[in-house]
């Protein structure tokens, strides 16, 4: 009987660093083969020139990784009119012009293309003042990129993101239904859906026919009502509850390890590798 685990580990390198060197190098150490790739050389990904893509597609391929998938920041964005909160999207502006947005989506299906990422993540819009936020359902530039996307080879999905307008399961479930057909699926974090109060078993399991990729990360309560964030399996987030449902319905994910742990992100990302590796029905590669 072939007991191979089908599901994946993914390390992203900026976990520990601008340089993307010591977290290939950590992912080879683990024995993982798979890498996220969101920003590198102080950057973030999308803005990077061909040349610089090419040398970090050279730096995996190297060490015999490949890329899994690009974090993008696509539609982490609100118009240059708009307030947003303060977010994080790793050297990406938050606030866009309508008329330059397709050229970003052009320009990460591209970087997509040159790394060899079969998979570019994309938000919903950032929630802003009421007048001036943009509903991600009823964007034209949603449809194109869809379009190329396909054309490339390449899969758009979509994270829900707190700080963005589909979060929660409801809006999610009726983006993924409207657009599934042309391509669109579900990155789902765990962590964010816990957070909304919805990593429950009911919404998990209306999820999890859409989901083609996991984020992985943990957080502790704070005294002042915040989060400290801590490596997968150590702190609130019910992944014993939610890894069995997503297994059930896909035995072959690739679950990838995003700590924002800051003092010690390698100890955090080898705890979480081995936490996954034993937590992850049928194990992982």
């Amino acid at each position: 009987m072939n007991r191979t685990p089908t599901n994946t580990l993914v390390l992203n390198p900026d976990e520990l660093g601008p340089d993307p060197v010591p977290g290939m190098d950590l992912a080879v150490k683990l024995g993982i083969g798979h890498l996220e790739i969101r920003s590198a050389e102080g950057a973030n990904v999308v803005t990077l020139p061909a040349d610089r893509l090419r040398h970090i597609r050279a730096l995996a391929d190297e060490r015999g990784l490949r890329v899994a998938a690009l974090a993008s920041p696509l539609w982490k964005w609100c118009r240059p009119e708009a307030t947003p909160e303060r977010v994080d999207t790793f050297g990406f502006p938050t606030q866009v012009p309508p008329e330059d947005r397709l050229g970003w989506i052009e320009r990460a299906i591209e970087a997509a293309r040159i790394l060899g990422a079969p998979i570019v993540r994309i938000f919903s819009h950032l929630r802003v003042e009421p007048e001036l936020t943009e509903q991600l359902p009823d964007d034209p530039l949603l449809a194109k990129a869809l379009e190329a996307a396909a054309t490339a080879g390449v899969r758009l999905l979509l994270e829900n993101e707190p700080v963005c307008t589909v979060a929660h399961a409801e809006p999610l479930l009726q983006v993924l239904e409207r657009y599934s057909g042309q391509g669109l699926g579900l990155w789902l974090d765990v962590a964010n859906l816990h957070e909304v109060g919805q990593a429950t078993r009911g919404t998990v399991k209306a999820l999890a026919p859409y989901v083609a990729y996991v984020h992985v990360k943990d957080y502790q309560p704070t005294d002042g009502g915040g989060r400290s964030f801590c490596p997968a399996g150590e702190g609130m987030v019910p992944y014993g509850l939610v890894l069995p449902l997503l297994h059930a319905v896909h035995p072959a994910l690739p679950y990838a390890l995003e700590t924002h742990v800051r003092d010690a992100p390698a100890d955090a990302l080898t705890a979480g590798a081995a936490f996954l590796r034993l937590a992850v029905p049928g194990g992982v590669a």
